[in-house]
């Protein structure tokens, strides 16, 4: 081969590398911009070194020896046909998703003019003309065909438990934390220490209230209003607990004729108690509206304890007292067991009447709380023990009817503290000593029965200045003791009778 023939091959191979390593370059690849960045730069760098090595040297070549050496390179290189599809090797997981799907098509390379080899005069090159053995065919599909998606995140579309979902509970707290908050609730009534007997009264209220009341909407332990809340510094579930915790002590198993259903849940069982009661209060003639007054529901039904047979209510027309009790009102009805001393949180009621039944035990000391009340009448049952000095304590009270009970004791001097009194039943009892002259201090008195007792001495003579014989008149037109006979067991003469 001559020296103008080796020269020639030499530069058509060396554009040829030249050729290969620019499309090297443009080839998509797993490395960063900054990466692909740098290598285009190092291809750039060797390209000006190429172009360095190879100076532009005058070859002494005809047209002729072109186009033979043209043709012979075009020979050379094997035909160029559409680019295969690559079969992508399966990536497994978690190998991130190579960058080329986010690529923009590949660019046709620029192919470089071989400037080493081609002489000055030859303008058209003719190796343009070829077929770009990289560039791929336009039905070649792009990388980002392969459907390869990133792989789903764990979290569902449809999460498990959605948080409005959420199960909710009535009073928005759980069984358990609605049955802790009325116990400690109903403490503030009554002696925790009774809840842990299911034998006391309190323990089978608590039972009831918590678990079995079927009223609607259910009463909670933090809620306001639906009942008596005495300008909402009362829980209403409070005075429903009391008047339950009344109930269960008054054995009303055996006799009451209001008794209570025996499924709280069904209807037929409540139409019937409620059939069976025919309890209504004693009117009085009161100025405000009252609630249940004439209503005659069995106790403990689903309704308003204020519709119980035997309740009356305030009104809408005192708002701090609407649906707070008024009266406990009950007279011949079979009433048994014990006075629960849990009344006495129920500060609104005026007329407290238990007439008539074996009602036993004490007075309980608490009710000297009732600072409204008005009359006191339970007569004609088994009460014993003393009257509680709180019971003086009771500045409204007008009537004080306990007759024939089992109290023992005596009258108080603190009985001149009831200074709107007009109606002092006490005979028939165990009561002894003497009668208290501060008893002269009630000018408002105008009955007064001390009789059928083991009280002696002289009546004094401050209560006989109450009386309406005398001047100036007083008002006590009924005076009654045990003043009969030779030697009476109280001297007085300014009885209107003496037994």
């Amino acid at each position: 081969m001559g020296f103008k023939s080796a020269m020639l091959l030499a530069g058509c191979l060396s554009a040829t590398v030249f050729v290969a390593a620019a499309a090297d370059a443009q080839k998509p690849t797993n490395q960063s911009r900054f990466l692909r960045k740098r290598q285009k730069g190092r291809i750039n760098k060797n390209k000006n070194k190429l172009q360095k090595k190879s100076p532009h040297r005058e070859l002494d070549l005809s047209a002729e020896d072109v186009g033979f050496w043209t043709r012979s390179l075009q020979s050379s290189i094997p035909p160029q046909g559409p680019t295969p599809n690559p079969t992508p090797r399966p990536t497994p997981f978690p190998t991130p998703v190579p960058t080329v799907l986010d690529s923009e098509p590949t660019p046709t390379p620029i192919t470089p003019a071989p400037v080493p080899i081609a002489p000055a005069p030859i303008t058209p090159s003719p190796v343009p003309e070829t077929p770009a053995p990289i560039t791929p065919a336009p039905t070649t599909p792009s990388p980002t065909e392969l459907n390869l998606e990133p792989t789903p995140s764990p979290t569902t579309s449809n999460p498990t438990l959605d948080p409005t979902a959420s199960p909710t509970f009535p009073c928005d707290l759980t069984p358990d934390e609605r049955e802790s908050q009325i116990r400690e609730l109903m403490s503030t009534v009554s002696d925790d220490a009774l809840f842990d007997d299911p034998s006391t009264p309190q323990a089978r209220a608590l039972d009831w209230i918590t678990n079995e009341d079927a009223i609607e909407p259910l009463m909670c332990p933090n809620q306001e209003g639906l009942g008596c809340s005495r300008g909402g510094q009362v829980n209403p579930m409070v005075q429903r607990y009391v008047l339950a915790t009344f109930y269960f002590a008054t054995n009303p198993e055996d006799t009451w004729d209001c008794k209570a259903p025996t499924d709280f849940e069904d209807q037929a069982s409540i139409d019937a108690a409620n059939a069976n009661c025919q309890r209504v209060v004693t009117p009085f003639g009161v100025a405000n509206e009252r609630v249940g007054d004439t209503s005659t529901n069995a106790w403990l039904s689903p309704a308003n304890e204020c519709e119980w047979g035997g309740i009356a209510c305030w009104g809408s027309d005192t708002p701090n007292l609407d649906l707070c009790i008024d009266q406990l009102d009950f007279e011949n009805d079979g009433l048994s067991g014990e006075l629960v001393p849990e009344l006495s949180v129920l500060p609104t009621m005026r007329f407290l009447i238990l007439e008539q039944g074996s009602i036993s035990g004490p007075i309980p000391s608490e009710w000297g709380e009732l600072e409204r009340l008005l009359i006191l009448d339970m007569d004609f049952n088994e009460i014993s023990g003393t009257i509680p000095d709180e019971i003086y304590g009771l500045s409204s009270l007008q009537q004080l009817d306990l007759n024939d009970n089992e109290i023992t004791g005596s009258i108080s001097s603190k009985i001149g503290d009831l200074s709107l009194l007009t109606f002092f039943q006490i005979d028939h009892n165990n009561l002894s000593e003497t009668i208290p002259s501060e008893m002269g201090l009630l000018s408002n008195l105008r009955i007064a029965f001390l009789s059928e007792n083991d009280i002696t001495g002289e009546m004094p003579t401050e209560v006989c200045a109450l009386r309406n014989n005398t001047g100036p008149s007083g008002v006590l037109g009924v005076l009654v003791t045990d003043c009969a006979g030779d030697d009476p067991e109280v001297v007085c003469p300014c009885c209107s009778s003496c037994n």
